[in-house]
């Protein structure tokens, strides 16, 4: 039944653009008007973030947040199928000279990036990066089908799928020499057991995932933000920017802090890119806005 799946969406994935992305808008009626996904923790989370917005702003937001839930799906199916040429036409990278002068400076990156849509695509960075290796460390998901998918769209084009569990592992093993990069998805909620720091995010304290906190400043690498747009349906940029520490060094934390200003930027730029379906702030004290 897998592999009857699997052929199932290899062959979807080979349709043009033009007809996924109709299919995209069908999913988005289903999913928005008929099974409402999510739609309380939705609702919940904008109002967390933007309680000076009014309703109606909100459920804008609300609404092409879930057209572009739909288009990640699509695209996410897309990229079982996508050439190097599809990525180029698709995704620009902004700055990324950045990359090359942390080369000069003999230092590796760590790149991190918010869920912010269409975050997998980021994995057609090695092209540009120009670097010895190119890491995306990942999560394992729930369902193999859909894990061992994400897992080979991630390498493709160069990118080294590396597991949390390979992760510092790995970092400790190679040399610190300018040639490596680690894509992070670094907005990711740590379990209630292993909460170990928290932060003001949208005026509300908030667990923050640091685990590649302490091995970024024992390594001392380049730290690089991802800062997300979409251009328009299909296309978008991703802006690359250095995060410096405030002194010689980086303090514990600061790059967490840091990361999350910036996201929080992004954010309030482009509300509905991010990933409002999961419970942000389920584990966090303060007002409660609930509806």
């Amino acid at each position: 039944m897998k592999k009857i799946i699997k052929i199932l969406f290899i062959q979807l994935s080979k349709l043009p653009f033009s007809i996924l992305y109709g299919i995209s808008t069908f999913l988005y009626f289903l999913i928005y008007y008929i099974i409402r996904y999510r739609r309380k923790i939705v609702q919940n989370n904008l109002l967390i973030a933007f309680p000076e917005k009014s309703e109606q702003e909100r459920i804008q937001i609300q609404k092409e947040f879930y057209k572009n839930f739909t288009d990640f799906m699509i695209e996410l199916i897309k990229t079982f199928s996508m050439k190097e040429e599809d990525y180029d036409e698709r995704i620009k990278f902004v700055n990324v000279e950045v990359a090359q002068q942390c080369r000069e400076e003999k230092k590796d990156v760590i790149l991190l990036i918010g869920h912010m849509f269409n975050w997998e695509w980021l994995t057609g960075i090695s092209m540009d990066l120009n670097l010895e290796h190119t890491y995306a460390v990942y999560k394992k998901v729930a369902n193999n089908f859909f894990d061992q998918g994400v897992h080979e769209s991630r390498a493709r084009f160069g990118t080294i799928p590396l597991s949390v569990k390979e992760v510092v592992r790995t970092m400790l093993k190679l040399p610190n020499d300018g040639s490596h990069a680690f894509l992070f998805v670094a907005d990711q909620s740590p379990y209630k057991s292993r909460i170990h720091y928290e932060l003001n995010f949208f005026n509300r304290l908030s667990p923050a995932f640091n685990g590649y906190d302490k091995i970024a400043r024992k390594k001392e690498y380049a730290i690089v933000y991802v800062d997300m747009v979409k251009v328009k349906r299909g296309k978008y940029e991703a802006h690359l920017k250095r995060i410096l520490p405030d002194n010689d060094k980086f303090r514990e934390n600061e790059i967490v802090e840091k990361f999350y200003t910036e996201l929080e930027r992004n954010i309030k730029t482009n509300p509905s890119l991010w990933l409002w379906s999961h419970k942000r702030w389920k584990y966090t004290s303060g007002i409660d806005y609930q509806l």
